[in-house]
């Protein structure tokens, strides 16, 4: 009788756990994701080399910027299309610039035309700056990006 009694408390106590187990699980962050469209003048006086996206003075004229805070390790990735001529990606973390699209330079390299690109996997936290601008291309442009936690 005893036997059964211990039985019945071991196996309640047993689905308990496993019910208990996937309710604090950590859950997966889900991705964060923007879509937008520009209207954007060209830069007006081209700098020469990169970044062209770093003057901040061209902000809602020549130039678009997004605001993202992580909160943990993840991909960011930045594309911008819909567009003909030179439109540019340059992101910017806490110390400074963190890199390009693979279409800004001048000609415009990218693999797709009327297309620029910007993948980069992040270790922690941070917060970045996306800049989009139109360096010498035709005035509008979508741009859209995605944030996906490790």
């Amino acid at each position: 009788m005893q036997v059964r009694r211990v039985a019945a408390v071991a196996s309640l106590a047993l689905l308990a756990a496993g019910a208990y187990a996937p309710a604090t699980a950590a859950a997966k962050k889900k991705p964060v994701t923007k879509s937008y469209d520009m209207q954007l003048l060209p830069v007006p006086d081209p700098p020469s080399g990169t970044p062209s996206c770093a003057r901040a003075e061209l902000e809602g004229l020549s130039m678009h910027t997004e605001t993202l805070k992580t909160t943990g390790a993840g991909t960011l990735s930045v594309k911008v299309n819909g567009f003909n001529g030179d439109w540019d990606i340059t992101v910017y973390g806490p110390d400074g610039l963190e890199g390009v699209g693979d279409g800004t330079s001048t000609p415009n390299t990218s693999p797709t035309p009327g297309e620029d690109t910007y993948t980069q996997k992040f270790k922690k936290a941070t917060s970045l700056e996306i800049r989009i601008c139109n360096f010498g291309g035709t005035p509008s442009a979508h741009g859209q990006y995605t944030f996906t936690y490790k």
